[in-house]
């Protein structure tokens, strides 16, 4: 028996042995195939047995116990499962690839439940952190641009503190609002909202396109929806911190416009007045000039070569097993390229989640921001501009005071404030510098949210979200001694905005299955938005010391803006429903319904009822395409639906009272025309599109789409016998109608070498298709632009400029009937066919990779837009030259019979005509980045890192394109001193630990 006994103990024992042999750990690190990125949250189990395992940390990595007879699993949303026996192995590198049925991760839709890419029928398209992260504006729209097909992004200006517009598909209104609905984690916020999120804090961005994904949104998707998802810990992650830096610098990134030099200019305006060759004031000066050398390049005085800018991130993310979460904190630094305007900004967010029982999950998302920056007076149109004065001042002059001593050497001194050897002209940069204009804004936005589960299936969910901030303007003119016009008197002005916005937003979604095979899921809610926004100014003027600038310091208030006040309040309501069903993942169809209510329209036009319906065939699942390898994925959408806008002035259908003057004495007059009438604009849509991959390499995505608005909300222009210009109403109908298409190929990816190209491009038709009762046209004052059926909103309408008659130097038009007058009259303008809207427009792209360096580059472009450069109206105008300085073009001015130019002769003032509408389509490299990631063995062996890039980021390096202006990329029908846009160039470390 007792040997017995010690044999079992003995086979025992070996048996241990042998087991504990084979169990050991295994390493490894998992990515993705297109970009080698590492992938974070993928789920490693054990194929035996699925409740062992673990997931893959921020930078891709696991840890895991395993037998050598085992097979491991990896399994992640949007990727193709894989099996991968451990034989062996003690440390794996997996490449995942996109699984077509799943097509990326879960997107959010905004505030009303999820669903995943691959299943929604309408029209979405996806901009990854990659594309948006380390870029050196605080603008995160200016990243977007040429990113999606049907997507027109457009940064305003070069100041750092400049905002965008933002088109999708076209111009879907005239008067109302054309910016798509922005939607930051759930909350809806306002555009300039763009400016105030860190870019690093984004996890991606879906933009929802046509009806069937943006109808649930009813009287605000009228232009889209942009829906900003910020990161936030995964379940499984280890806690990490990074911490990233930039340095960089900003230039001016074009100006194609030649300005005389001092010896040009005064040579030029001897030819438009040649009694200035006998004068003996203007020879003096001519003599000094020339003497001294003064020689002034006002642009190189006014702007910066070199404008620095700053940015340090900081981040903690990670998850315990009820919740995730992520902290970041980033300061952003950025100079102008105009002396005294600049941009700092402040950011803190939170994103927390909770799970605090099965069936119940709570979560907080909140940003953080305070923005402070000064700005330039660029917003005018005069001698303060800066833009302006540096084309228009006499190169002849110095920018400072000067004396000459007794051997007659001259000596400079300080910049002058009033030049009165130059007219009393005023230096702006000078100016700015004595009144700087300081402005803060202080910005909260997230949400709260409550989320039950009380059966399988079922969530409830509750919602509170807010937009708010406050924002101050202080503009001090102080008492400068160098200026007698202003040596003691000085103003102040302060001005305070306050706005909100409270969305409360309540759901119910159940999902359910019948047999397995019929995936159905039914959404219904309730949303109420309620909105204030309430601002006050007040200016006070006679400072004459500098050190007492408050608006108390003076009892005298500011003639013309002594004070103001205002107070807006709005409200909306709504109601909406979803429902959802695809059979067996092969055939899919939606439908959604909400029915709108807004204060902003009179009490019986106020409820609107937005619907959509589609359908999506998977292909890929049909019999006759399982087996055919070259196609991975195919699938044909279907959408049509309604949305509304609502993007106007408010509360414009009130008849409103105004002051005036009758007989010269005080009066009341009716000032806003009511109408009881006034209620949605709406845009009816059809979307029809196919996307597929093929040879598991090649992603093509094509759509046409067809956009109807009705009952536009337009300023309708009236009789002047009525007392009024004009009223707001709904009237008339326009269309746009176009196509986006969208390719992506992986032209090699083996091993360490990956290299991959993509583009996009959008070509949309707009046509105005009926005005209203009587009008069939008409112009907008003051614009060069008409609206007429038949024609695209924003064709310009202009006289043809013909050149110069060779006989006598006068200008020459071409009349509608095809000959040519030198007469001008408003009879000669016509039609030019060219839009200010451009039709086409799209961007292309490149990424290589070869172990840890990584090189990308962006382009995006725009076609046939057109834009009056306002600018070249006052360089090329001799009846300017005695005040301003000109263009060098203007040295052909005709002066002799027979001479061929197309400058006319001296003291022809030129019409705004067809010569100034120049086409300012542009091809621009956006964004270049090269990259280099260090191997992460040799980062373990400090202990504590775990990751590290150094990169290199290059924004505008080049732009392409025929407008001589400073920059082709300003949204507008004309351009006069507009800040210049800039190019960049940048460094940065990213650490993580």
């Amino acid at each position: 028996m007792r040997k017995l006994i010690g044999l079992f103990v003995f086979l025992t024992f070996v048996g241990m042995q042998i087991c504990f042999a084979q169990t050991r750990e295994i390493t490894g690190t998992v990515i993705d195939k297109s970009d080698k990125m590492p992938l974070p949250g993928v789920s490693v189990t054990l194929k035996s047995n699925p409740s062992q395992g673990t997931a893959t940390d921020v930078n891709g990595k696991f840890t895991l116990k395993v037998n050598d007879g085992d097979v491991l699993v990896f399994s992640f949303i949007g990727m193709k499962s894989q099996e991968i026996a451990v034989a062996g192995k003690t440390n794996l590198t997996v490449e995942m690839e996109p699984d077509a049925e799943m097509l990326d991760e879960v997107v959010v839709e905004g505030m009303y439940g999820t669903q995943k890419l691959g299943s929604i029928t309408g029209s979405v398209a996806t901009v990854k952190e990659e594309k948006l992260r380390d870029r050196p504006v605080a603008n995160v729209a200016d990243a977007l641009q040429g990113q999606v097909a049907g997507l027109q992004v457009y940064t305003a200006s070069g100041e750092p503190s400049a905002s965008f517009s933002m088109r999708l598909r076209g111009v879907n209104s005239m008067n109302a609002s054309n910016t798509p609905l922005l939607i930051v984690d759930g909350t809806p916020v306002t555009a300039s909202a763009f400016r105030a999120i860190n870019s690093n804090d984004i996890e991606n961005v879906v933009l929802l396109k046509d009806a069937s994904s943006t109808a649930i949104y009813g009287s605000r998707a009228a232009n889209g929806v942009l829906v900003i998802s910020t990161k936030r810990g995964k379940m499984g992650e280890k806690p990490k911190m990074q911490v990233r830096a930039q340095y960089g610098w900003s230039q001016m990134a074009m100006d194609n416009l030649d300005m005389m030099n001092a010896q040009e200019y005064l040579k030029f305006r001897e030819m438009v007045d040649p009694t200035l060759i006998t004068n003996s004031t203007f020879q003096e000066h001519k003599a000094w000039a020339t003497k001294y050398n003064v020689d002034t390049d006002w642009k190189d005085y006014l702007f910066k070569s070199s404008s620095p800018t700053y940015q340090l991130d900081g981040s903690v993310t990670g998850a315990s097993e009820k919740s995730n979460y992520y902290f970041s904190a980033g300061y952003f630094s950025q100079d102008g390229i105009v002396h005294h305007s600049d941009y700092k900004r402040m950011t803190l967010r939170s994103n927390v989640d909770t799970k605090i029982a099965d069936w119940l999950k709570v979560g907080v998302n909140l940003g953080l921001s305070h923005e402070k920056y000064r700005t330039t007076f660029s917003t005018t149109n005069g001698w303060y501009n800066p833009v302006n004065f540096a084309r228009w001042a006499d190169p002849s002059y110095s920018p400072y005071t000067y004396t000459i001593d007794n051997n007659g050497k001259i000596h400079w001194g300080k910049p002058w404030t009033i030049n009165n050897e130059m007219g009393g002209l005023i230096n702006c940069s000078r100016v700015m510098e004595m009144q700087p204009q300081v402005q803060k804004t202080t910005r909260i936005m997230g949400n709260t949210f409550i989320q039950l589960t009380p059966l399988k299936g079922l969530t409830v969910r509750a919602q509170q979200s807010a937009d708010a901030y406050d924002y101050r303007s202080t503009l001090k003119a102080y008492p400068d001694p160098l200026n007698e016009m202003n040596k003691n008197v000085g103003n102040v002005r302060e001005a305070f905005q306050r706005f909100y916005s409270f969305t409360f937003t309540n759901t119910a979604e159940y999902k359910f299955d019948i047999q397995n095979d019929h995936h159905l899921s039914f959404l219904i809610g309730q949303e109420s938005i309620i909105q204030k926004d309430e601002a006050f100014n007040a200016r006070t003027q006679g400072h004459s010391d500098s050190r007492l600038m408050l608006l108390s310091a003076s009892q005298t208030p500011y003639a013309t803006d002594p004070f103001g006040s205002s107070l807006t309040e709005t409200v909306f309501n709504s109601y909406f429903a979803r429902f959802n069903y695809d059979f067996m993942n092969k055939y899919y169809f939606d439908a959604s319904v909400r029915r709108d209510g807004s204060s902003l329209f009179p009490k019986d036009e106020r409820w609107g009822t937005f619907y959509s319906v589609g359908a999506m065939w998977n292909m890929k699942k049909e019999a006759f395409l399982e087996n055919v390898d070259l196609i991975d994925d195919l699938r044909l959408k279907v959408s049509y639906g309604s949305t509304g806008n609502s993007g106007i002035s408010d509360y414009v259908y009130i008849g409103s009272i105004g002051n005036g003057q009758y007989n010269n004495e005080a009066s009341w007059t009716i000032s806003g025309v009511q109408n009881d009438g006034l209620t949605w604009e709406t845009v009816k849509s059809w979307n029809v599109g196919v996307s597929g991959r093929l040879m598991n390499a090649l992603n093509l995505d094509i759509e046409f789409y067809k956009k109807t608005t009705t009952d536009m909300l337009m300023s309708v222009p009236f009789s002047y016998t009525t007392g009024h210009s004009s009223a707001n109403g709904n009237v008339g109908k326009m269309t746009n109608t176009g196509i986006d298409v969208s390719v992506n190929y992986d032209i090699f990816s083996k091993g360490d070498f990956y290299w991959n190209v993509s583009a996009n491009f959008n070509y949309n038709k707009n046509e105005i298709v009926k005005l209203y009762e009587g009008f069939e046209n008409f112009v907008q004052a003051g614009t060069g632009i008409k609206y007429a059926e038949g024609h695209a909103f924003g064709e310009f309408f202009y006289a043809k400029y013909a050149g110069v008659n060779p006989a006598n130097g006068k200008q020459l038009w071409y009349t509608p009937e095809g000959g040519v007058t030198e007469n001008y009259s408003d009879d000669l303008k016509q039609f030019m066919g060219k839009t200010r809207f451009a039709p086409w427009a799209g961007g292309f792209a490149t990424t290589v990779a070869w172990k840890g360096i990584s090189l990308s580059a962006d382009f995006t472009w725009v076609a046939q837009k057109y834009m009056l450069n306002n600018d070249r109206f006052f360089v090329e105008n001799s009846t300017f030259a005695a005040d301003q300085n000109q263009a060098k073009k203007m040295l052909n001015m005709w002066t002799t019979p027979g001479q061929i130019t197309d400058i006319p002769k001296a003291g022809e003032a030129p019409q705004f005509d067809s010569r100034f509408v120049e086409n300012a389509s542009f091809v621009r490299l956006k964004n270049v980045t090269l990259s280099y990631t260090f191997p992460r063995q040799l980062l373990k062996k400090t202990g504590f890192m775990e990751g590290a890039r150094i990169y290199a980021i290059g924004r505008n390096l080049l732009t392409f394109t025929d407008y001589s202006g400073y920059d082709p990329e300003i949204d507008s029908n004309l351009s006069m001193g507009k800040y210049p846009n800039t190019r960049q160039y940048e460094i940065g470390v990213e650490l993580n630990f």
